[in-house]
């Protein structure tokens, strides 16, 4: 069933199809959120966050790309998120107080490439991560984003630039 079929069977008051959509983006919006974020915890929290201001507002909602429509609304999220954070709003738990039961390397390497994704301003990261993670077309992230393609590519090539500097100068 496609996503406008979906939004349809929700206006009509079907809470089964707000689950499949749910189901179906969940996973996407929790990596979105986390390579903003870089906090694993607060990912979770900003991931039901958005469902729950999808859920409040849905009757107001028009089909034209729900992933993006999501996407934007964790943007929106994890920009708040960061600015209290770093207004010092938002206690950080130590990974000595979470349970991880993932192997050690792949940990490792998931910090690795959060630490240099958090070394390269926003806007770059947030094309780099809906590129790549996101699998989103630049076409697409420019109109999520409400800017010119050019500008996407841009940011784009700019963030992926400085995080191959980030590794070399890590591997020197």
């Amino acid at each position: 069933m496609n996503d406008r079929e979906l939004i349809r069977k929700v206006h009509a008051g079907n809470k089964e199809a707000l689950n499949v959509i749910i189901d179906k983006y969940y996973d996407d919006i929790y990596r979105f959120c986390f390579y903003l974020t870089l906090n694993e915890l607060d990912s979770y929290d900003i991931s039901q966050e958005v469902f729950l201001r999808f859920i409040k507002y849905i009757d107001t909602y028009t089909y034209k790309n729900l992933k993006g429509y999501l996407l934007i609304i964790a943007r929106n999220l994890c920009r708040d998120y960061l600015r209290l954070k770093k207004r010092g709003d938002i206690v950080e738990i130590s990974e000595d107080e979470v349970c991880v039961d993932k192997e050690l390397s792949n940990i490792e390497f998931k910090l690795y490439i959060n630490a240099i994704l958090n070394r390269i301003p926003f806007e770059q990261r947030e094309v780099v991560v809906l590129r790549i993670q996101g699998d989103l077309r630049f076409k697409e992230i420019a109109e999520m984003l409400g800017c010119n393609l050019s500008t996407v590519k841009s940011r784009y090539r700019s963030g992926i630039e400085k995080m191959r500097k980030e590794m070399a100068d890590y591997e020197e």
